[in-house]
């Protein structure tokens, strides 16, 4: 029992503190406070603007789509093995996310930058959808997987292609000129938080179902 008091008051104090980051990234944002990195990193990025990474970076956020990230949940919920221990959760993580990106796109109403486009996207942009939503995704998977096994291999490829998939989709949208770096940043913050709070509050539905029966 201490040691989930522990953890859970762990999770408690990183959640705020990404919550807190969120905030002060959204501050800055209205105020102009990340007009310079965000004008530097699309500038590094922009450098190297050509057919072939264009059609790859296309490929990339093809895969963060709305669609992508469904896909991957129906077959999550399809496999017996899989339904509860990972497509309930993941599902209720990928619904939450999806509708506190748009509450929050409204409420801060921020929008998207003014270069070059090289896919179509409307509406506000921050925080990036496709950063926040796949983050959430796969920050979720990766809580689950330490959950469930002590499998250090099995923890290490869940940790490398949770974040390499985060940040290759997140830099995408960059690349592509439909979001800021801090739309982005600020999607893999509240993407990491929504993930923290979901699981945390659906291992504590798990915990106290075992304890009623």
């Amino acid at each position: 029992m201490y040691a989930k008091d522990i953890n859970l008051k762990m999770r408690g104090v990183v959640l705020s503190a990404l919550l807190l980051i969120f905030c002060a990234l959204t501050i800055a944002a209205k105020n102009g406070g990340l007009d310079a990195f965000e004008g530097g990193v699309y500038a590094a990025l922009a450098r190297h603007i050509n057919p072939v990474l264009t059609s790859i970076m296309t490929a990339i956020t093809s895969c963060g789509s709305t669609g992508a990230v469904i896909a991957v949940i129906l077959v999550l919920l399809l496999v017996p093995f899989t339904r509860m221990k990972f497509g309930v959760p993941v599902a209720i993580n990928a619904i939450f996310s999806s509708l506190l990106n748009n509450v929050l796109k409204i409420l801060i109403a921020r929008d998207r930058p003014d270069i070059l486009r090289l896919a179509v996207e409307t509406g506000y942009g921050f925080p990036s959808g496709h950063a926040m939503n796949n983050t959430a995704l796969y920050a979720i998977v990766i809580l689950i997987v330490f959950r469930q096994t002590k499998n250090k291999k099995i923890r290490a490829f869940a940790v490398i292609y949770g974040i390499t998939a985060s940040l290759l989709i997140g830099t995408s949208r960059i690349f592509l000129g439909v979001h800021n770096a801090g739309d982005v940043l600020a999607g893999w913050v509240m993407g990491v938080a929504v993930a923290l709070l979901v699981d945390t509050a659906y291992s504590a539905f798990l915990s106290k179902r075992r304890h009623t029966r």
